[in-house]
Parts: structure tokens; sequence; C-alpha cells
């Protein structure tokens, strides 16, 4: 079967998430979501975002409700005081790369025949490759060039609304 998704928590922070699953059997699923912000307003707020986070789930139990998975994503960010901005200190933006992986585990709440809600969370390691600014008189002054830096720690996590087609 198949399955088409929006992670809710994405979605209320203003980056929209699209995703398909396509479950190869009752215990090995495979996931596709897509996330994309683009946005900015007059006193130069800014979140554009896209990330692409594909995963391979596997299903557990005699429900098939428990999943534990196996995933990655990749993307690139440009925030500066927008809804995410608003997690960095200071007046400064970041713009950049980021791609890492990890495990995720989760659970399928079925609410019925069609639909489901899907709790996850993802933990792994990221790579941001950035530049960091501020803005004066309406331009972008660069306070540092080509840094990088390695999180462990979450990759992921949702709570995703799904419509199942097919059975």
């Amino acid at each position: 079967c198949i399955t088409v998704r929006t992670n809710l928590l994405y979605d209320a922070f203003f980056t929209p998430t699209l995703g398909v699953e396509w479950r190869l059997n009752r215990n090995i699923g495979i996931k596709v979501d897509g996330s994309r912000s683009w946005w900015g307003d007059e006193k130069g707020k800014v979140q554009k975002i896209w990330l692409v986070s594909p995963e391979v789930r596997w299903y557990m139990l005699d429900n098939k409700r428990f999943y534990v998975g196996l995933g990655g994503n990749v993307g690139e960010y440009n925030i500066y005081k927008g809804m995410l901005g608003g997690l960095f200190s200071g007046d400064t933006g970041y713009q950049g790369k980021l791609y890492g992986g990890g495990l995720t585990v989760g659970y399928q709440l079925y609410l019925s025949r069609g639909f489901s809600l899907d709790f996850n969370l993802g933990l792994g390691y990221t790579r941001l490759e950035y530049d960091s600014f501020t803005v004066s008189n309406q331009r972008r002054v660069f306070k540092d060039r080509d840094k990088t830096k390695n999180v462990g720690g979450p990759t992921g996590g949702g709570i995703s609304l799904v419509w199942t087609i097919g059975k």
C-alpha cells in the first residue's frame, strides 16, 4: 500500500511537508518526506529551507504499529529572525547546507481505516556547512564564511497525519 503524509510539527513552524511511504510488505516500508519553506518579510526576516528525508522502516510486533527506521536528511537553509531564526541568539543569520542520518523510532496510532497519526523521533548525526551573517542597512554582512559544525542529537521528529491509499 501507499500512504501520503504531512508532518504537523513542521507545518506549525511554517515548513510545509509532504511525503509518501510505500510498504513493500507487512514489515518493511520506504518513506520519503520533502519540506520547503520560502518566505521573508519587509523587516528582513527570512526562512528559506528545503529538506529531503528518506527512510527505511521495519515494522514490528503483531499489530505492525511500532517501527524502527534508518534514515537521512539533506537540505539547504537561509534563516534570519524568522520563526526558526528566533531559536538563535542575537542578530545572526545562517545560510548553508546540511546532511546527516540516524535511527528513528516511532508508533502509528490508527484513527480510522484510512487515517492514522505517526509519532516519531530520530537521533543521529548532522553536519552543517554554513556562513553566518547580520543585516545592516538592509544589506547582508557576513560574519563567518565556510564554517562547519558536526552535531549529534535529534535528526528529526514529528507527528504526521497519514492517509492510506489501498489496503
